[in-house]
C-alpha cells in the first residue's frame, strides 16, 4: 500500500460515490472551496493500482479563526471514506501525510468532519453535531403512515393553505432562494455565502443538487437545497420567511424532498446537521429518523487549541450588530468573512 495525490477527477469521484462518500467529499466540492480562495488536497491510498481509501482536504488560512487544514468546509461533513474491505491500515496509513501535511503548513488544527476513524493516533475525537436519517421505502405511502401524526398533519396543512411546491429550473429560481437565504442569516447574526457560491454549486453538482421552493400566492415562504448522492438523500441550506411559518411550507418542502426521494430509489434520506437540544434539532427529530452522531477528529500540531464555535458568547456582540445592517451591506462585506469560516 502506499498513498498517493489524485488528480484524475473521474477515479475521485467514481471512488467517493461508490463507496457511499457524501457529496462534499466530491471533486465539486472541493473545486468550489479553490473558488473561494482556499488550496486543496487529495489523498489517496492505493494498493495494486485500485484505491482502498481517500481523504480530500482544504487548507484555509483565517487570521479570524485561525489556519486550518479541514475535511470539507462549508458542510456537514467529509472525513476518510474508504472501501468495505479496505484494512484498517488503510486508513492508518492515509492519516500519517495528514499529520506530516499539517506540520508543514503550521496549522492550528486538522478537522476530520463526520466519520468513526476509530482511534488514530494524534487525533482527538469529539460529537459535537448530529443528524437523523430516515430509512427509505420503494413505496412512500409506507414512509407516510410511519410519520408522526402531527407531521402529516401539517403536510396536510400547507396543502390546504394552497401552499405551491416548485422545483427550481433557472438561474432566477437559485435567486429568489438567495435573497431569502441573504435574510435568514442577517437574522440568525451570520455573514452569508455570496450568490456565486451557489451559482457554483448549481453548476459543478449539476444533478446531484435539487433547489426546491414553497410559495403562497408565488411570494417564496421556504426553500430547501437537497443533495442527490450515492444511496441518499441529503438536507442542506433549508430557508424560511418566519412571518409565513404557521402556512407550514417547510414540512411540505420536506414530505415531498422524501417522497421524491423514495420514488428515485434512494435508501436514506438524512436530515442534515444540527445542534442537540436547538429549536431546529426537535423539528428534525419529530420526523422519526434514526439518531446519528457525527464524530469529529482533530489533530492540533502545536497542542491543544480552541475549536472555533459561532454559538460563543464572545460573538454576540458582533451577532447584534451584523443583525441591524442592511442586507445590501451583508451582501457585500459577508461573503469575503464567510469564507474564512469552515463550519
Amino acid at each position: 500500500m502506499r498513498v498517493i495525490r489524485v488528480t484524475d477527477s473521474d477515479r475521485w469521484e467514481g471512488f467517493v460515490e461508490g463507496n457511499n462518500g457524501p457529496v462534499f467529499d466530491g471533486w465539486a466540492w472541493g473545486e468550489l472551496c479553490e473558488a473561494c480562495g482556499h488550496r486543496t488536497y487529495r489523498l489517496a491510498v492505493e494498493e495494486d493500482g485500485d484505491l482502498l481509501a481517500c481523504v480530500p482536504l482544504v487548507y484555509m488560512e483565517s487570521r479570524l479563526f485561525g489556519d486550518q487544514l479541514v475535511s470539507m468546509p462549508y458542510s456537514a461533513y467529509g472525513s476518510v471514506v474508504s472501501r468495505e474491505d479496505a484494512p484498517e491500515a488503510a486508513t492508518d496509513l492515509l492519516l500519517e501525510p495528514v499529520r506530516d501535511l499539517a506540520d508543514e503548513l503550521g496549522v492550528d488544527f486538522v478537522s476530520l468532519r463526520g466519520r468513526d476513524l476509530g482511534d488514530p493516533s494524534g487525533f482527538e475525537r469529539e460529537n459535537r453535531f448530529v443528524t437523523f436519517d430516515i430509512p427509505l421505502s420503494d413505496d412512500p405511502e409506507e414512509v407516510w403512515s410511519a410519520l408522526d401524526g402531527s407531521n402529516r398533519t401539517h403536510v396536510r396543512k400547507a396543502r390546504k393553505e394552497n401552499v405551491e411546491y416548485r422545483r427550481g429550473t433557472s438561474r432566477e429560481d437559485l435567486k429568489r432562494y438567495y435573497d431569502l437565504y441573504l435574510k435568514n442569516m442577517r437574522a440568525f447574526g451570520s455573514p452569508p455565502h455570496s450568490f456565486s457560491f451557489f451559482t457554483r454549486l448549481w453548476e459543478g453538482l449539476g444533478d446531484h443538487m435539487v433547489v426546491e421552493l414553497a410559495l403562497k400566492d408565488d411570494h417564496l415562504i421556504n426553500g430547501q437545497i437537497r443533495f442527490l448522492y450515492g444511496d441518499r438523500c441529503f438536507d442542506w441550506g433549508g430557508v424560511t420567511d418566519y412571518e409565513y411559518r404557521d402556512l407550514q411550507g417547510g414540512s411540505l418542502l420536506l414530505w415531498n424532498g422524501i417522497e421524491h426521494a423514495c420514488e428515485a430509489g434512494y435508501s436514506t434520506y438524512t436530515m442534515g446537521r444540527t445542534r442537540e437540544g436547538t429549536g431546529v434539532y426537535n423539528f428534525k427529530k419529530s420526523w422519526g429518523g434514526e439518531k446519528a452522531w457525527f464524530d469529529d477528529y482533530h489533530y492540533f500540531p502545536n497542542g491543544s487549541t480552541e475549536l472555533p464555535n459561532p454559538d460563543d458568547e464572545k460573538y454576540d456582540r458582533v451577532k447584534d450588530v451584523w443583525e441591524r445592517l442592511p442586507l445590501s451591506v451583508t451582501r457585500v462585506i459577508g461573503p469575503p468573512i464567510r469564507r474564512q469560516i469552515s463550519l
